[in-house]
C-alpha cells in the first residue's frame, strides 16, 4: 500500500534525479543520517525530487537555480520521520490539533481510532470529515476501523470504511471475550476483515492469559497493545504478535517494561512498536515518539533499534515501508534533523518534501480561525441541556461504583438513603437527549470535590458527580448556560472550567491553551483527594463499556463482563 501516490511525470522525475539526468528539487549536502536499514550512521548526500527522495549517497549531481540546497550544521544527523500507531486524536484535543502537535513534535503519520468519530457523526459523515482532513493537515493520518461496536455499524457501512483507502486496519478489538464464546457476528465480521480485505486487526487484550491471547491469534489478531509488563510482552511476541509498549499518561509502564526486557535475548525487537496511546492533552510532550525513543535508548537499547521501533517497524506492520520508515531513494522525504541521536526531539522537521518546522518554529503556520470554523461545522453540540432539583437525584440501588485506578472499577455495596461516608460521592448520568438519568454513588473519587459537571465522557452523556446535592443542581445549571465542556467546584471555593465546545469532548483551542487548563484542573483535583494520574481519563471512562468492572450507560448500571444489568435508568421528568 501507498500512502501517497505520485503521476507518471513525477514517477518518470524520481528516476531522473536519481540518476542525476534531471535535477532535484532539494540537495541536502553532505549531511550525517541513520541508515536504519543497516543500524549505521552514514554520511552523504540527499536528493530529492517533489515529495521523495530520489538519491542518497556520495555522489554530487549538477544542481539548478531551482534546487534549493541545505547544509545542515556539521553535527546535526538526520533520522526517518516518527510513526504513532496507535492514536486516539479526540481525546479533549482536536484531530486537526492532535496532527498539528505530533508534527512539531516529528511525528509524520499517525494510525488513528475511527470510534468517536462513528459515535459523533455516523459512519458516512465521518468519511467526509477524514477525507477533508487529510486535505487540510499537514500531518497524515491513517485509521482503523471499529468493528466489534455492532450497534454502531452495519455491514454497508462497515464495508464502505474497509474499503476507504485511509483506512488500514481494523480494531481496536474490544469484544474478544465475545468472540472466544462463539458469537457468530463477530467471527463473520473478523472473517471477513482477514480473509476479504487482507487487512490487519489489533486486539485490546489487558491482563489475558496466554491461552486466550492463543486462540485470538488464531482468530487473525496481529498485534496488541495492552501489555502491562514485561512477561505480557514475551506472551505476545511468544504467540507471533507484534507488542506495542505503551507510555500512556494512565499507563506509564515503557520504563519498568523495558527495564524487565533489555538484555534479555527474547526481546525481539523487529516485533516491537510504542505508542503513547492517546495521552491527555496535558501529557502529549511528555509522551511523545521523541521521549519514548529517548527512553529506550536509557534503558540501554541500540540507538538504530530505539529509532527502528518509532520509524521502520511501525512502517513495515501497515505495510507502509515503501511510503515511510527510513531514508532511502523512493521513500516520501519525511525526516526530522536532531542534534544528536540521544536527544530524538528535532530542531527541523520535514513532511514530503517541504520544511515544515525550522529550528522548532512551524513555517507558515495554518489560519487558526478557519480550522475552527471548519471544525465547529462538524462538531456542533447536540446535548439537550436540562436542569434538576435534588429531589430528582434519587439513588434507588444499593450497589455503586468504586475506582482501582484511573479506569478500572469494582462494584461496592452501600446502605441505601444513608449519610455518604467520607470517601462516597453521588454520580449521576444524564442523557444527552434530556430523556433519561441514572443514579448511584461513586466511591475513591475526590473527597473535596464538592460538584463537577461533565460532557467530556465516552458516552457523550453527562456525568454530574459531587457530595452536595443542591451545589450539583447549582454546577449544572451553570454549565448550561456557560456551555459544553467540565466545570468544577471544590471545597476550597475555586472553580475550574474547561471548554469543549465540539461535540461536548474536544477543545477548538491549541494544546497548549488546553494543556493548562487540564494541568490546572488536574492539580486541583489532586489537591482536594483524586489519588491516580489522570482524572480526564476517570471521566471519560466511567461510561466506557470495554474495561471492567462496572460502568453506567443508556442501558443502565451494569456489570461488563456477565452483562448483568443492576439498575435501568429512570425517566427524567423535566417541566
Amino acid at each position: 500500500m501507498r500512502i501517497v501516490s505520485s503521476s507518471f511525470q513525477e514517477y518518470q522525475e524520481l528516476i531522473s534525479v536519481s540518476l542525476g539526468s534531471k535535477p532535484a528539487t532539494m540537495w541536502i549536502k553532505n549531511a550525517q543520517y541513520l541508515n536504519v536499514y543497516t543500524g549505521q550512521v552514514e554520511r552523504g548526500n540527499i536528493y530529492i525530487s517533489t515529495n521523495r527522495i530520489a538519491y542518497v549517497g556520495d555522489k554530487e549531481f549538477v544542481a539548478s537555480p531551482e534546487t534549493s540546497i541545505v547544509e545542515l550544521e556539521q553535527e546535526q544527523i538526520l533520522v526517518p520521520g516518527y510513526i504513532e500507531p496507535h492514536a486516539h486524536p479526540c481525546q479533549m484535543y482536536n484531530p486537526f490539533t492532535w496532527g498539528d502537535t505530533q508534527l512539531r513534535g516529528g511525528t509524520v503519520l499517525s494510525i488513528n481510532d475511527n470510534l468517536s468519530l462513528l459515535m459523533q457523526l455516523g459512519e458516512h459523515r465521518a468519511i467526509q470529515f477524514i477525507e477533508e482532513l487529510n486535505g487540510i493537515s499537514r500531518h497524515m493520518f491513517l485509521w482503523w476501523c471499529n468493528f466489534d461496536q455492532l450497534q454502531l455499524n452495519n455491514r454497508d457501512s462497515l464495508q464502505e470504511w474497509l474499503l476507504h483507502p485511509l483506512v488500514v486496519q481494523g480494531g481496536e478489538f474490544t469484544e474478544w471475550f465475545k468472540l472466544l464464546q462463539g458469537d457468530e457476528e463477530l467471527q463473520e465480521r473478523l472473517y471477513m476483515l482477514k480473509g476479504k480485505h487482507r487487512m490487519r486487526v489489533e486486539g485490546h487484550l489487558p491482563g489475558v492469559s496466554y491461552e486466550k491471547i492463543s486462540g485470538i491469534a488464531a482468530a487473525g489478531i496481529g498485534a496488541d497493545h495492552e501489555a502491562l509488563n514485561a512477561k505480557d510482552v514475551l506472551k505476545r511476541l511468544r504467540l507471533g504478535l507484534y507488542a506495542t509498549l505503551r507510555y500512556s499518561s494512565i499507563r506509564p509502564d515503557l520504563p519498568d517494561i523495558l527495564q524487565g526486557l533489555v538484555g534479555d535475548p527474547r526481546f525481539n525487537l523487529n516485533r516491537v512498536m510504542l505508542t503513547s496511546d492517546g495521552p491527555s492533552p496535558n501529557f502529549t510532550a511528555a509522551h511523545s515518539c521523541a521521549s519514548m525513543i529517548k527512553l529506550c535508548i536509557e534503558a540501554g537499547i541500540p540507538a538504530a533499534d530505539a529509532y527502528r521501533l518509532g520509524t521502520l517497524n511501525p512502517a513495515t506492520y501497515y505495510g507502509l515501508d515503501e511510503d515511510l520508515g527510513g531514508i532511502a531513494p523512493g521513500k516520501l522525504a519525511c525526516f526530522n534533523v536532531l542534534s544528536s541521536l540521544s536527544d530524538p526531539t528535532p530542531i527541523h522537521v520535514m513532511q514530503q518534501g517541504k520544511w515544515h518546522v525550522w529550528n522548532r518554529c512551524q513555517v507558515n503556520p495554518t489560519d487558526e480561525a478557519m480550522i475552527s470554523d471548519w471544525l465547529k461545522a462538524y462538531f456542533p453540540s447536540s446535548r439537550i441541556t436540562v436542569n434538576l432539583t435534588p429531589a430528582q437525584i434519587r439513588v434507588e440501588t444499593d450497589i455503586g461504583i468504586e475506582l482501582i485506578n484511573d479506569v478500572i472499577t469494582k462494584p461496592y455495596e452501600f446502605t441505601a438513603n444513608s449519610e455518604l461516608d467520607a470517601e462516597e460521592c453521588f454520580i449521576s448520568l444524564l442523557d444527552s437527549h434530556g430523556q433519561w438519568g441514572l443514579h448511584t454513588r461513586l466511591k475513591g473519587f475526590a473527597t473535596g470535590v464538592v460538584a463537577l459537571a461533565s460532557t467530556y465522557s465516552a458516552s457523550k452523556d453527562t456525568l454530574l458527580i459531587g457530595r452536595n446535592l443542591g451545589v450539583m443542581c447549582d454546577v449544572l445549571r451553570e454549565l448550561n448556560d456557560r456551555g459544553d465542556g467540565i466545570l468544577a467546584y471544590f471545597a476550597n471555593g475555586e472553580q475550574v472550567y474547561i471548554p469543549l465546545p465540539l461535540g461536548g469532548t474536544m477543545s477548538a483551542a491549541d494544546m497548549r491553551a488546553v494543556s493548562d487548563c487540564l494541568e490546572r484542573f488536574t492539580g486541583l483535583m489532586r489537591e482536594h483527594g483524586y489519588r491516580f494520574r489522570d482524572p480526564a481519563y476517570t471521566l471519560l471512562f466511567l461510561t466506557a463499556s470495554h474495561l471492567p468492572n462496572i460502568r453506567m450507560s443508556e442501558r443502565g448500571l451494569y456489570l461488563v463482563k456477565n452483562d448483568e444489568v443492576i439498575i435501568s435508568p429512570v425517566q427524567l421528568n423535566i417541566d
